[in-house]
């Protein structure tokens, strides 16, 4: 299983286990985010998600469908509770630590398509700075141009390596993406955020009760997370979006 393909993969199997097609919502997105930040293993999600569609198909008088993945997430929760106490006092050795990240040498993107990934977040970014240009968010442009040229490097050793590490690049990444996306955050509109934050209010309400105030709150963040990357025409700078 490609860990690097964590959200298509979990996406994939919600719908497959629903049994008709169904667009996963950016909220369904923003949770995924959420597993994955937690360190929730691709499998176990996966795992979490059979539990609770077994559940629901089991039901006798169901009436409605599953329209959510924040159905399944009770259930990949404890299902993550119980891999973890299951390791406890574990030595982190070779298949211990595959477990944990996820990852294994033979799993993941190959350079190709990593080096294709990083052309088009490149090109975003620049054609980015180009409309900053003209604006007066001189420290804007000032963190576009700073991760810009961090991509730049990053590429540039990649291209020089014959074996990529997979983990600290996507771990270099996020930091990239952290910086950008906080900045950019201060370029958009008090309505506009506002409006973003009570739409994922809106459909979060049902769930919210279930939730625990840090995820909620995680949630809420990625989803918002998103809405910059998709107002500025940025791709997330991260591998699990291959």
């Amino acid at each position: 299983m490609n860990y690097f393909n964590y959200f298509t993969e979990v996406e994939d199997h919600f719908v497959r286990r629903r049994g008709k097609h169904l667009f996963v919502s950016p909220l369904d997105w923003s949770l995924i985010a959420t597993w994955r930040d937690s360190g929730v293993p691709l499998h176990i999600a996966m795992r979490g998600i059979d539990i609770a569609m077994d559940s629901f198909f089991s039901k006798p008088n169901r009436r409605r469908m599953v329209n959510s993945l924040f159905y399944c997430h009770e259930s990949v929760m404890e299902e993550f509770a119980r891999h973890l106490e299951s390791h406890v006092g574990e030595d982190a050795g070779p298949e211990a630590s595959a477990d944990k990240s996820g990852t294994r040498d033979d799993e993941g993107p190959d350079k190709d398509t990593v080096t294709k990934f990083f052309a088009a977040r490149i090109s975003e970014i620049k054609s980015l700075r180009a409309k900053l240009l003209g604006q007066q968010n001189t420290t804007a442009l000032e963190t576009v141009e700073r991760v810009s040229a961090r991509l730049d490097e990053i590429a540039k050793d990649l291209a020089e390596t014959a074996h990529m590490d997979l983990e600290s690049l996507d771990r270099d990444l996020g930091i990239l993406d952290e910086v950008l996306t906080t900045e950019l955050r201060t370029a958009v509109t008090p309505d506009q955020m506002r409006g973003w934050e009570e739409e994922a209010k809106k459909e979060l309400k049902i769930y919210r009760k279930r939730l625990p105030k840090e995820t909620y709150q995680k949630i809420l963040e990625n989803f918002l997370r998103g809405k910059i990357h998709r107002l500025f025409d940025l791709g997330e700078l991260s591998l699990f979006h291959l």
